[in-house]
């Protein structure tokens, strides 16, 4: 399977571009510090180009004792920045939530608290970038990652799991 690409409307992925004002499109990344113990992040989600806004799933996982194996339902925004006359780059933020399987017509439910923040800077090509991702540990204390890279994933095999 070759790896995913992400389309976003033709004149968004122009260098020095700014948002198209309307259009849905979908990405899917993988944030991996590449080191022992550190953790994975595999992120998919949808863009409305009309308003921001961003909204998808993360799952994070990490080979720690106790093992962390953990799903949040993600919302932020995105954004272009231009910082350089001929370079753009894309910032998406996004604050997870716990998945909760609630029964339909079950009620409003609980008061959700995050348990998942991503800060991720893009090229303009979407295609890699850096992220620093903040995390609830299993022991209840908040972790960092600083500078992750981050690609294109290239499998989709979480796609729509929450």
């Amino acid at each position: 399977m070759s790896a995913p690409t992400v389309k976003p409307s033709p004149a968004s992925s122009l260098v020095g571009a700014k948002a198209p004002r309307a259009g849905l499109f979908i990405g899917s990344w993988t944030i991996d510090a590449r080191q022992p113990g550190a953790p994975t992040v595999a992120l998919h989600c949808t863009f409305d180009a009309s308003s921001g806004a961003v909204q998808g799933l993360a799952h994070l996982i990490q080979a720690v004792s106790p093992p962390l194996d953990v799903s949040s339902r993600s919302e932020g925004d995105f954004t272009y920045l231009s910082v350089m006359p001929d370079s753009s780059r894309v910032l998406v933020t996004l604050t997870g939530y716990p998945v909760l399987q609630w029964r339909t017509h079950g009620g409003v439910g609980p008061a959700q608290l995050p348990n998942l923040h991503v800060r991720m800077l893009l090229d303009a090509d979407w295609q890699r970038g850096a992220a620093t991702v903040r995390y609830l540990s299993s022991t209840g204390g908040w972790l960092q990652v600083e500078s992750a890279p981050v690609q294109v994933a290239s499998d989709v095999t979480m796609a729509g799991r929450p």
